[in-house]
Formats: C-alpha cells, structure tokens, sequence
C-alpha cells in the first residue's frame, strides 16, 4: 500500500539528519579547514547527507514507479556515491566528468524516455530525439560539475541550492503540480539540512559527493520542472565559474593540477594569485581589488545568488502574469 507523500519528506528529511549527525560525530574522512586559523579538520562526506534523503524519499515514495522521477532520484544518488569514492580515494576526472551525462541519457534510453518531450519557459517544446538527448546529457554534465567548482567556503553550495528550489516550489503550489513538488523538496530539505552543518564555521563539508548530488539535483530541476530557464539564470554565477576555469586551465582537471586562483596571507586573507597561468575563478575576481577574510567572501558569494535569486523570481512573476508559464 502507498504511503501518504509527507511521510516519505519526513523519512527523508530524518534520514538526512541523523547522516549529518553521525559524520559529525564519527569525524569520517577529514580534510583540513584551509580558511580557518588552526586548519581544524573537518568530516567531508556530507553528500551522504543528500544521498540518504534520495534513497528513502525514493523508497517511501515509490518513486520508481514514474519513469521521470526514477531519472530524477537516481542520478544524483549515482553521481554522489561516485563523488563520494572520489573523496575517498581518487577517481580520474574524466569519470568524474562523464557519469553525471552518460548514466542519465543511458537510463533514458532504458525507460524509452529519449523521445520525450521538455519544456522550457520562454523557449518552449523540444521533442526531437536528438535534440532531448544533447539536452539531458549537457545539462547534467555542467551543473554537476560547475557545483563542483565553487565549492570553496563554507555554506555557499547549500544556501544557494535553497534558493534554487524556491521557483520550482513556488510553481508546484501554484499550479498543484505534485511531481514538481517533489523534485523541489528532495533539493531544498537536505540543501537546507547540509547548510545547517556546512555554513561557517563549517562542522561538516559538502565534498565532492555533496557537490555531484546537489548539482545532478539542480540539473534535474532544470529538465524536468518546465521552469528550467528561470533556474539557469539563478545558476549563472556557477556556469561563469565553471567556464573561467575550463578556458584559464586549459581543460578539465582535477583541483590538485590546477594552478590555484589564490592564496592566503598570515593574517587568513585571500588574495588573487597573479602568476602567469594560474586560474582565473569568480573568487580570483571578487578579491582582485581587496584581499579579503573568509566571513567576508561567504557574503560576497551569497550576495551574487541574492541578485541572481531576486532576478529570476522578478522575471518569474512578470512570466506568470503574462501567462507565459503553463
């Protein structure tokens, strides 16, 4: 017999925390604080704390028994626990890089989903096979990266993944949309369950199984929730990220062969790494001019997605009352 939805957020959601919780206590594969003055050492498995969310939301739901759901809760689970074995030990990253685009188009066609339509605000229908999978294998492939790639201070990833879910669940309420709904909550709740535990000063990090989670997450909201565009345009600061590092690096690599976009004084500040070659990231720019402290940076950062945030919800509320969302 189904279970009523809300009993399946709630598991979810008590999953999620009871994760955090028990990394928090067990102090699981540490990294150091870089930004801290002790360097204290941090847990840094906390995409366990969305991938646990995924997988009884995916059970108490049932959600397996809706072919784009099945898409949506598997693949950032798939993506984490690779993020995870890569926090752990190394993973190449071109694996990295490719199971966040293949597993998805590869499940699509599987479910016989490739000939499906999607839908994006101010852009409309695509339907066309090919179209839909350069679609689904673009998107999940960039955002799951580009998450990856800003994840730099504390609370910055979480917080704007909150933000993130408030276009989508605005229209799941104002249009009773359920599947939209749903897709929303499994983003918000351990979003906002990570930042609890992630902002600074940080008990737990995001690691780059948090990172691919949150980022598949945001991808499939972005396919699947016919507000996608909105989304993309709350998400510019991670695509701009992603992109000044691909074209100063000169490809994808790992973080350890990249020539680091910064570098710290005694005194904690951050300043911009000038040496011919090195990185050029969103963080490199915002302390180009000031070096700053890392409470300051967080704001700087979460600043952006306020702006980003406020704009997509303005564009949102001028869509809905052109009726121009359906």
């Amino acid at each position: 017999m189904a279970v009523p939805q809300y009993v399946a957020y709630i598991g979810g959601a008590a999953a999620s925390l009871i994760t955090a919780l028990a990394i928090v206590k067990c102090r699981c594969v540490l990294a150091p604080d870089v930004h801290k003055p002790d360097r204290r050492m941090i847990p840094k498995v906390g995409g366990l704390v969305a991938i646990s969310y995924l997988i009884v939301a995916f059970i108490l739901s049932r959600a397996w028994t809706n072919s784009y759901l099945t898409i949506f809760y598997t693949t950032p689970i798939i993506t984490g626990l690779v993020g995870l074995i890569d926090d752990i030990y190394n993973v190449h990253e071109y694996i990295r890089v490719a199971v966040p685009a293949i597993y998805p188009v590869a499940l699509m066609a599987a479910l016989r989903l490739y000939d499906g339509p999607l839908y994006f605000t101010m852009v409309g229908h695509f339907s066309n096979p090919i179209v839909v999978i350069m679609l689904v294998l673009l998107i999940y492939a960039i955002f799951s990266n580009a998450i990856n790639m800003m994840d730099v201070v504390n609370g910055v990833v979480p917080y704007s993944m909150v933000l993130a879910s408030i276009i989508p669940l605005a229209y799941a309420i104002m249009y009773g949309n359920g599947i939209v709904l749903q897709m929303s909550l499994a983003l918000i709740i351990p979003s906002a369950i990570l930042y609890a535990f992630n902002r600074y000063p940080a008990r737990l990090f995001n690691g780059n199984s948090g990172a691919y989670a949150l980022g598949a997450l945001l991808a499939g909201l972005i396919l699947f929730s016919h507000v996608g565009t909105l989304l993309m345009l709350l998400s510019t600061p991670y695509v701009v990220n992603g992109l000044l590092i691909l074209l100063s690096s000169g490809g994808i690599k790992s973080r350890s062969r990249l020539r680091r976009s910064t570098y710290m004084d005694e005194a904690l500040r951050i300043h911009p790494n000038r040496e011919p070659g090195s990185t050029i990231t969103l963080m490199k720019i915002m302390v180009w001019d000031r070096p700053m402290d890392e409470p300051e940076a967080i704001r700087g950062f979460m600043t952006l997605f306020n702006v980003t945030t406020s704009l997509s919800i303005l564009l949102y509320i001028v869509l809905y009352l052109l009726r121009w969302i359906p």
